[in-house]
């Protein structure tokens, strides 16, 4: 394959190291943020790397991070083939027991830092002709559990977003799609998830290999689309 590009917003998020690994691992130039630039690096650390590796202090919560992070990729590279996003917020709590100031949390960090990286990365890719778009989302984000309306509501924003950049950019060669994942089985995980939840979730390599697959060429016809990827947690 010819080598391609992608941006991992996040990368010590916890689903973070199994990512760029796996992407490395596919043959992909690698360019990974975290508002610390220490943790990033240790996370490097622990993954087998050559030169097409670079980690970059950036807050996606800010418009300004993002675009310097794309330009940083592209300086490195020369292209962005690829952008995604790991890490959000999460909160489970009744609604009565949150504030307004909770759901602007949620949508800031779930919703405007997906924003900010799209909308750094879309001028690049227009410019190219091509580059591919995965955004991230949770099962609340279609049908939210108890104690989830908020999460799911900036995930379910993220949704959203997601088929109207799709419908924004049609025949332009951007292939925005939107990966909702179930529980994952995480180091993490194992603390709050039974032995059978965590049995049954997503590994990290299926939900590594899914956006794998939708970086990828192969994955051109399914723009706009939004993927489930629930490993054995269906009912």
């Amino acid at each position: 394959m010819e080598s391609r590009t992608i941006l991992i917003g996040s990368g010590t998020a916890r689903t973070g190291e199994a990512v760029i690994a796996a992407f490395i691992e596919a043959g992909y130039r690698v360019a990974t943020t975290s508002r610390d630039r220490d943790a990033l690096q240790a996370t490097l650390g622990r993954i087998p790397q050559g030169d097409g590796v670079l980690a970059i202090e950036a807050d996606l919560t800010e418009p300004h991070d993002a675009a310097q992070a794309v330009e940083e990729a592209c300086a490195a590279f020369g292209s962005l083939d690829a952008a995604t996003l790991l890490s959000g917020s999460f909160d489970q709590r009744e609604v009565a027991d949150t504030t307004l100031a909770d759901l602007q949390h949620q949508i800031e960090a779930n919703l405007y830092t997906t924003y900010n990286l799209v909308r750094a990365a879309l001028p690049v890719m227009l410019d190219q002709g091509h580059g591919h778009i995965i955004t991230i989302a949770g099962g609340s984000g279609l049908d939210p559990a108890p104690g989830r309306a908020l999460f799911g509501a900036s995930k379910a924003a993220v949704i959203t977003f997601t088929k109207g950049v799709a419908r924004d950019y049609k025949q332009r060669g951007i292939v925005p799609t939107c990966l909702v994942a179930g529980a994952i089985a995480t180091a993490e995980a194992r603390e709050y998830l039974d032995a059978e939840d965590f049995h049954n979730a997503v590994t990290l390599d299926e939900f590594a290999n899914a956006l794998i697959f939708l970086a990828s060429p192969e994955a051109s016809g399914f723009a706009g689309s939004i993927l489930e990827l629930y490993a054995r947690e269906v009912d």
